[in-house]
Order: structure tokens, then C-alpha cells, then sequence
């Protein structure tokens, strides 16, 4: 069943991002997190045939990870608070303090 969809895929999808994700999770691939969005995308777009465009899906859960989003600004950002900052820095000093005694030994 699988392989109909790949040949398709093959077939008639543009070259795209998403397009090798889509491929290797239909053929029993693992996928990380971004490489299942990107194939999600590439699938719900119908393989981009008409092009690569923003698919204005703004209620979609995916929408502020897909790749050709014209409001990059939706999307979501890692911000540490400066205490937090503070913890891994120490935390890394500590190691690194333990890593330089091994290596003494």
C-alpha cells in the first residue's frame, strides 16, 4: 500500500523539504519531531505540486513550523531567564571542575 504512495510521491512531488521525511516514514523510517512536521506538511500540501507556498493553514497546530510560513514571527522561541542562565553556567563549572580532576589522576 505504502509503496503506491511513494511512487506517487516520487512521481508527481516537487523537490521540497519534507518530500525524503514523507518517503522514510512511509517506509517504516523513524522520524524526530521537525522531519514528522516537515512531512506532514509535504503531505497535507498534496506534495507541493502547485508549488511551494505558505498553505494559510493558521489553525493548524504545524502551521508555525511549516517551512514556507510568511509570519516566521509566530513562531515559538526558547528564552532561558537569567536565573536560569545562572544555574547552567554553574552547573557547567562544576563539571568542568570535575572533568580537569579526573584528567589529573
Amino acid at each position: 500500500m505504502n509503496s503506491k504512495f511513494i511512487s506517487d510521491i516520487k512521481k508527481h512531488g516537487k523537490t521540497a523539504r519534507g518530500k525524503k521525511e514523507l518517503i522514510k516514514h512511509l517506509e517504516g523510517g523513524r522520524l524526530t519531531l521537525k522531519q514528522a512536521i516537515l512531512a506532514h506538511c509535504y503531505d497535507c500540501m498534496g506534495y507541493f505540486v502547485d508549488g511551494r507556498q505558505d498553505c494559510e493553514m493558521t489553525k493548524c497546530p504545524c502551521y508555525p513550523f511549516m517551512i514556507f510560513n510568511s509570519d516566521k514571527s509566530k513562531r515559538t522561541s526558547r528564552t532561558m531567564s537569567e536565573d536560569h542562565k545562572a544555574k547552567l553556567r554553574a552547573a557547567r563549572g562544576q563539571n568542568m571542575a570535575s572533568f580537569a580532576l579526573e584528567g589529573a589522576k
